[in-house]
């Protein structure tokens, strides 16, 4: 009791002292006395609990915890939890607590816990809701996005209107974020008429997400053919836009990239990505292209609205962008590269092939994969420091640690770093020191450190292939080591990709197959650049598309468009991110998961 009281009054002292100076005072004094009647409350709660005189304390108890996860205080809900002695005395109390106990699983980042403490409770009445929306958390925390749907689904009828309308919302997200031929599998395994209309529906979404007319055309001939479903007699409000982005989607756009000088060939590229994908579209646009290298930025963009541009597509380099975030801009535009300006610009959006994206999605992937303790070696480079900074920052707002890192610049042999990074020479000079001690020579095998989960490596290829031996010689043939694409840059070298063998990468979806109809006709047209320039021609692509949809994206939070460079999605300062597929070295062959989790 007085552990738990300790615990809420040191919670009350810390949040009372964090609060922003600058809010208002009667506001502050308000959340100080909430929080205050928090503690109380649930203070006098686990007093009366105590009681001799209560019949059944688990009861109080839970009633406390219930009110700790009202606050989203999973800590004390999880302490009060530990103190209740019958858990399964009645229907009631089971429901209850094994609803609490979820709750404080999912806060732990243990979705797969969750799920098996929610098993088997179906069969209790009155908690079917909130059971299969925390079963929908947890299938959607570990990838299972139509498992999570169908929990979804299994309710959306049980729902009032409003609620009915996001829960509708939600279901279509989830199965949006798997492939179509996994809906198409999906759907035909489907015997539930409500689970199989939701997946056809998802599955033509996904198939004309290129070309706003042929989508709108397919979902209307999916309402005629499903006039009953949930879905068609109250349509997902991202289906509803439809029409409207067709009538905003831009018919003058204006392309502005480096066409001349060093970075003529990525220009070129990004170009012709973006003029197939016009091409490969329903609409009559118009495309007028200006060289970003012959003029100030400003200029540009100036010249190109006296042109007619409703929206610009570019500039490329990071110092334009920069340029442009520091004006007030006539249209909007999309820029083809990030910076770190936290200057909102209205119509200032910003995408492009951010390698911070893909640290950011290592650090969560290996959070999630439920490692806590991280190895990060990386180039003493500016984009080493950079991607550093990225993942560290991620991993440790999940809750993750930075055990140790090492820097490394152009050595060929990297047995100094992993042996000292892995304090092999402790292990060696600790055994000198006991034989010295007992006068005897003792049998020696060296070992690593084991306060490591996982080694973070950020190399290149040629890196990677002496880094990753390295680190299994030293006695690390037993840790998990990730990457980002940057590994995967000699793809057809196959006799010396043994050495990244083991090695987890992210890498976006056109470099790890050849199905796309739009990039297929992109490497027919460019066969000697399609291998080299990839990125650059996806990234084109995908910005034709995006500029289609801005109005979603902008609308929906998590609404994502697949794209050749990887997963979009925008965030709430108008920034393109990408989320790229998994794959791993496996016999010197990538072998690929087509998922992103």
């Amino acid at each position: 009791m007085e552990k738990i009281s300790l615990i809420l009054l040191t919670a009350f002292v810390f949040l009372s002292s964090g609060c922003s100076t600058s809010a208002p005072m009667k506001k502050e004094e308000e959340n100080k006395a909430d929080l205050r009647n928090y503690e109380k409350e649930i203070d006098q709660l686990l007093n009366s609990a105590n009681s001799s005189q209560i019949e059944n304390p688990d009861i109080i108890k839970l009633r406390a915890a219930n009110i700790a996860s009202k606050a989203k205080d999973y800590e004390t809900v999880g302490r009060i939890l530990t103190i209740i002695k019958d858990p399964s005395k009645n229907d009631g109390i089971r429901l209850n607590y094994s609803i609490l106990k979820a709750e404080k699983a999912l806060y732990d980042k243990e979705p797969a816990k969750a799920i098996t403490i929610l098993k088997g409770l179906s069969e209790i009445e009155g908690g079917e809701i909130t059971i299969a929306k925390l079963k929908a958390k947890a299938y959607e925390l570990i990838g299972s996005h139509i498992a999570s749907a169908r929990e979804l689904i299994s309710i959306n009828s049980l729902l009032p209107a409003p609620s009915r309308k996001s829960n509708q919302e939600a279901i279509l997200s989830r199965l949006l974020f798997k492939d179509n031929d996994s809906l198409i599998q999906a759907a035909n395994e489907s015997i539930s008429f409500e689970i199989r209309g939701w997946i056809l529906l998802a599955s033509l979404v996904k198939r004309y997400e290129d070309d706003l007319l042929e989508q709108k055309n397919a979902f209307d001939t999916w309402r005629k053919n499903w006039p009953k479903h949930p879905a068609s007699l109250d349509p997902p409000k991202r289906l509803q836009l439809l029409t409207e982005m067709m009538d905003k989607a831009p018919k003058n756009i204006a392309l502005i990239l480096p066409l001349s000088g060093n970075f003529a060939k990525f220009g070129e590229a990004i170009r012709d990505g973006f003029i197939t994908a016009h091409y490969e579209s329903t609409g009559n646009k118009k495309i007028k292209i200006y060289d970003s290298s012959s003029d100030d930025i400003m200029n540009l963009v100036n010249r190109a609205i006296i042109n007619g541009a409703e929206i610009i597509v570019g500039p490329l380099a990071r110092e334009k962008v920069k340029e442009l975030s520091r004006n007030d801009l006539p249209t909007r535009v999309l820029a083809l590269n990030r910076t770190d300006n936290k200057r909102k610009n209205s119509k200032l959006y910003q995408f492009g092939l951010a390698p911070e994206d893909e640290s950011i999605q290592v650090a969560t992937k290996t959070f999630n994969s439920g490692y806590r303790r991280a190895l990060v070696i990386a180039p003493q480079t500016e984009w080493g420091d950079r991607n550093y900074r990225a993942f560290t920052k991620k991993f440790e707002e999940l809750g993750g640690e930075i055990a140790d890192s090492a820097r490394f610049t152009t050595q060929k042999d990297y047995s100094s770093l992993v042996k000292s990074i892995f304090q092999i020479g402790y292990s060696e000079e600790r055994s000198k020191t006991i034989s010295r001690l007992i006068g005897e020579k003792l049998e020696f095998k060296a070992r690593r450190r084991k306060d490591i989960d996982f080694v973070f490596l950020l190399a290149s290829t040629t890196q990677a292939r002496g880094i990753n031996p390295t680190l299994s010689f030293f006695y690390g043939e037993d840790l998990p080591v990730y990457s980002t694409s940057n590994v995967n840059q000699n793809r057809e070298d196959r006799l010396r990709n043994i050495d990244l063998n083991g090695i987890y990468f992210c890498e976006m979806p056109w470099k790890l197959s050849e199905t796309n109809k739009l990039q297929l006709k992109i490497m027919e047209s460019w066969p000697e650049k399609s291998a080299t320039l990839t990125a650059f021609f996806a990234l084109g692509a995908d910005a034709h598309k995006v500029i289609q949809r801005l109005t979603q994206l902008e609308e929906f939070p998590d609404e994502r468009i697949a794209g050749g460079s990887g997963i979009l999605e925008m965030n709430e300062n108008k920034v393109i991110t990408r989320t790229l597929f998994w794959a791993n070295f496996e016999n010197a062959k990538i072998k690929t998961s087509y998922t992103i989790e």
